[in-house]
Formats: C-alpha cells, sequence, structure tokens
C-alpha cells in the first residue's frame, strides 16, 4: 500500500479544453434504442444530459492538452522552457510509438533537457499523474507540467447504448511548483485481478487486430461494440467503487491527520451521478462539497475530470482563495487513489471548448 506525504509541490494552475461538439442525449436516443421511459430514467439516475466531443476525427488528446497548457503558460506568465518535466497521462496518445509526451514537449516549446513520458492510465490517472509530478519535485525539480486527458468517446462504439452516452473528450494541463510549508498526502492502490470488467480487449500484443476484431456484434448485455471497443461490466465497476472508495477516504484522513470536515472540496471522478451519490452519502458529504454533474453536462472525461470538474465548476472558488481539496479517482485497472492537497489562488480559468489552430 502507497501511502507518502510531501510538504515541497503544490499546484499553481489547472486548465481544462473539452471539445467542441455538444451532443445531447436526446439526439442519440434512437440510435441507442431509448423508449422515452428509459431515456427519463437514465436522465434521473445516471446523469445523462449532453457530452462534449472533439469534431474532427484527426484532433486527438494532445491537441486538447497543448491548448490547456498554451493557456496555462500565458495565465502565469511561465517560461515554457523553465519546466524541468512533461508528465502526459492517457490511453489515447497519437501513437503506439513514439511517446505522446515528447511530440509535446517539442511542441510547446520546452528545453531538450525536459523529462518527458507518458502513463497509461484512466479514471486513477490523475491522481497518480500527480503523485509523479510531487515526486519529481521532492527530488529536487522546480517546475513539472501534468497533462491528462482522453479522447474518450473513442473507446466505445457509437451504438453501444451502455457506453457510448457516458464519453465525453477532454485534456487538461496542471503546473506543480516547489514551494515550502505545502503539506499533502497521497494513498494509492491497485488490483489487476479485476482487470477484465473494463478493458478494450483487441488491439494490443496479447490480442492483436483482425478482421473479425473490427466486426460489430450484439452482446448478452445488449450492447452492440467491436473487440477493439471499451467493454465496462457496470455491476462489477459499482460495487468495486463503493467498496473501495470510502474506505480510501480514511486511509487518507489518517495520513494527513486531516478529519472531513476540514476540507473545502472533495473533486472526484465524474463517473456518473448514481456512482458519486452512493459515495457521498457513504462519506456524508452534500453536493455544495461534493460536485457531481460535471458529467451531466460535459461527459465522462476519464483522467480529465477532476481538473475538469474544478474549472467547469468550481473556477471562482480556486482562483480566489486558499482550498484544502480531497482529490479521488478509481476504476480502470482496477486502480485507485486519492490525496489531500492545498492551493492558494491558483490559476482555475472556466473550462474552454476546443479550438483549431489555439493548440
Amino acid at each position: 500500500m502507497a501511502e507518502i506525504r510531501f510538504d515541497d509541490a503544490a499546484i499553481r494552475g489547472i486548465v481544462t479544453t473539452a471539445g467542441d461538439r455538444k451532443v445531447m442525449i436526446e439526439d442519440e436516443a434512437e440510435a441507442f434504442g431509448y423508449d422515452e421511459r428509459t431515456l427519463k430514467r437514465l436522465k434521473r439516475s445516471m446523469g445523462f444530459a449532453s457530452r462534449h466531443v472533439v469534431s474532427d476525427p484527426s484532433v486527438c488528446t494532445s491537441d486538447l492538452c497543448a491548448q490547456s497548457a498554451h493557456r496555462l503558460f500565458k495565465g502565469l506568465a511561465i517560461d515554457p522552457s523553465s519546466i524541468d518535466a512533461l508528465l502526459f497521462v492517457s490511453q489515447t496518445p497519437d501513437y503506439r510509438a513514439p511517446s505522446t509526451a515528447i511530440i509535446l514537449q517539442d511542441r510547446l516549446g520546452l528545453s531538450t533537457r525536459t523529462v518527458a513520458f507518458d502513463i497509461n492510465l484512466g479514471c486513477s490517472g490523475f491522481i497518480n499523474g500527480l503523485y509523479t509530478a510531487y515526486s519529481f519535485i521532492h527530488s529536487g525539480m522546480e517546475r513539472v507540467l501534468l497533462c491528462v486527458g482522453d479522447i474518450a468517446s473513442r473507446f466505445a462504439y457509437p451504438q453501444d447504448k451502455n457506453l457510448t452516452p457516458l464519453m465525453g473528450d477532454a485534456g487538461s494541463a496542471v503546473l506543480i511548483e516547489r514551494t515550502v510549508n505545502s503539506p499533502s498526502a497521497f494513498v494509492l492502490h491497485s488490483d489487476g485481478s479485476g482487470y477484465e470488467h473494463l478493458i478494450i480487449p483487441a488491439g494490443g500484443c496479447r490480442q492483436p487486430v483482425t478482421p473479425e476484431s473490427l466486426e460489430p456484434k450484439t452482446f448478452e448485455d445488449g450492447a452492440i461494440r467491436r473487440a477493439v471497443d471499451m467493454f465496462m461490466n457496470g455491476g462489477e465497476i459499482f460495487n468495486f467503487t463503493i467498496k473501495v472508495v470510502p474506505a480510501m477516504f480514511e486511509e487518507l484522513f489518517a495520513l494527513s491527520g486531516r478529519e472531513k470536515e476540514t476540507v473545502d472540496y472533495f473533486v472526484l471522478h465524474q463517473a456518473n451521478r448514481y456512482i458519486l451519490q452512493n459515495i457521498a452519502k457513504r462519506l456524508g458529504v452534500g453536493a455544495e462539497r461534493l460536485p457531481m454533474d460535471t458529467m451531466t453536462e460535459y461527459g465522462n472525461q476519464n483522467s480529465a475530470s477532476i481538473p475538469g470538474t474544478v474549472n467547469a465548476r468550481l473556477s471562482n472558488v480556486y482562483s480566489q482563495k486558499r482550498v484544502r481539496s480531497v482529490f479521488a479517482g478509481f476504476g480502470i485497472g482496477l486502480s485507485w487513489g486519492a490525496c489531500m492537497v492545498e492551493t492558494d489562488t491558483i490559476f482555475a480559468p472556466p473550462i474552454q471548448l476546443y479550438q483549431k489552430g489555439q493548440a
């Protein structure tokens, strides 16, 4: 079990870029076979309403992250050459090889002395990426750029009624800097015994792409998808989340020496409203401290959903005062992690939509 504390690193800015095309769930109801009753139930219980995806099929996660990074540098008056490391956390890289982070290093004007590499994680990716950035600062670096996100809409087959209406596209850029007297605590977990519950079966070395893997099929869960698309066992993922997340918070409170009453905001991975409501109930925290509607407007933004919620729902708060936050991510792997951090009037503008030519 990884339990780590720091006091020499802090977040200076968070910027998120979402897909430029807004898709309403009503527009997709016929394709998914939803009748009026089912649609109303899913909107009420799961939080389905709209999602933002990229309109141009050539746009990648790195394009969204690059737009966010440029705005971050400008907003903080940061010289890109002062960045010591660039971490790119995503499951939708530009290429299988080389690392997208190294491409971004050149694209963003970072020095060739910059450490740059990818981290292949989804729902817990922001927490693991932030921990790695804090570790780099603790080791002696001054500035680390963390880019996180996914073109998550490409995980799912267009007619997969179980997964597609959840998926949104977003890319965030976060600047972490050396500081003093800034306490933080991280707890990180992984359990590969459940890897098959959230998986893209084909497309890797274990199961290469074949003509058969590109053929859509109707599966037992009623969804239409291909073997190269994401499969989610919703029941197993829900059970896993409700089992591990509340216990993870208790570990974090014990490690940090802080009680939940001292936390200003709990910003969690925006999986869906049903999961977040259940976690909030078990934690005993209301919606005023645990936002749960980012997914309703932008969709599940995967590793960008935590920074995306800061920009979409809490921009004014984080920009204007000192905030003690608990960030938590959970899902694919299976993996889960949380951290308690403090920020002080950081650069956190409202979420922006992707504009070609701005990246």
